[in-house]
């Protein structure tokens, strides 16, 4: 399945989902060399979703959305912390113009991440809004809105469905920047 999804395969009709079996085994069918494997590629396929670059051709292309591929993750069993970490600590401009995208249509209207797949998982739910509302991560982001690289990708970026990128950035800014 790893090798799949390495390649950009589909392997299920929701990318959610595609780590479904690994989650259904058992927390100690995996040795410690086979936990490290799955670790190291979760970051790796994080890494590459988060640093999307439109002129690669990267197998994560076309996986715009971090926070399924996190959810992913956690299905499948793996922890997602290091990958959250990683998030924190990428300034790459796509990584920053996802987040816009995501909190803005998933999370910031009722301050709840709203993927359906998500529904029967509080813990992870729980985890990503406590993410999302660490003072020092609102902070970091909001930063990152500010940056001259990601305003010029910003006033590139055109809209999203019907919603300017523009409007999304603005709303998501005051998001991170209002009191809890």
């Amino acid at each position: 399945m790893l090798e799949l999804l390495a390649k950009g395969e589909e392997i299920h009709h929701s990318i959610e989902l595609s780590l479904d079996r690994l989650g259904r085994c058992p927390e100690d069918c995996w040795s410690e060399d086979e936990r490290a494997v799955l670790n190291r590629f979760a970051l790796a396929y994080f890494a590459c979703v988060l640093r999307d670059d439109p002129a690669g051709d990267s197998a994560c292309r076309g996986v715009d959305d971090p926070f399924s591929v996190l959810l992913m993750f956690n299905i499948g069993g793996i922890a997602i912390e290091p990958l959250l970490d990683l998030w924190l600590d990428c300034d790459a401009p796509s990584s920053t113009a996802q987040f816009v995208e995501g909190t803005y249509w998933d999370f910031w209207e009722h301050r709840e991440y709203g993927n359906a797949f998500a529904s029967d998982r509080p813990e992870f739910r729980a985890r990503i809004r406590a993410w999302l509302l660490a003072p020092d991560h609102r902070k970091r982001f909001a930063e990152r809105l500010m940056a001259p690289e990601f305003q010029e990708l910003a006033s590139a970026h055109g809209p999203v469905g019907r919603m300017p990128f523009s409007l999304m950035v603005d709303g998501v800014f005051d998001q991170l920047m209002s009191p809890e």
